[in-house]
């Protein structure tokens, strides 16, 4: 009988680290992508002069942005403050 309790007791604390494995691997993951997002580009490097920005056609954008995968417009490191 006490065999079983033990047996019982082993598979329950089994259950409980891997849980709490899953747990950490998916904090890990979640603040991977959040740490690691690009900052998008300020609207002053993306819009005409007289709009109130600093491009001069709105082709000049690809001197202070590049395009991330997303497809969204991320401010180069050069620029960055």
């Amino acid at each position: 009988m006490v065999i079983q309790k033990s047996k019982d007791l082993l598979i329950d604390c089994s259950m409980i680290i891997t849980t709490a494995t899953m747990i950490i691997v998916q904090a890990l993951i979640i603040s991977w992508f959040v740490f690691t997002k690009p900052e998008p580009c300020p609207r002053k490097y993306r819009v005409i002069q007289e709009q109130g920005g600093i491009l001069a056609s709105p082709v000049d954008i690809h001197r202070y942005c590049d395009i991330d995968y997303g497809g969204k417009f991320v401010l180069k490191d050069e620029y960055k403050e």
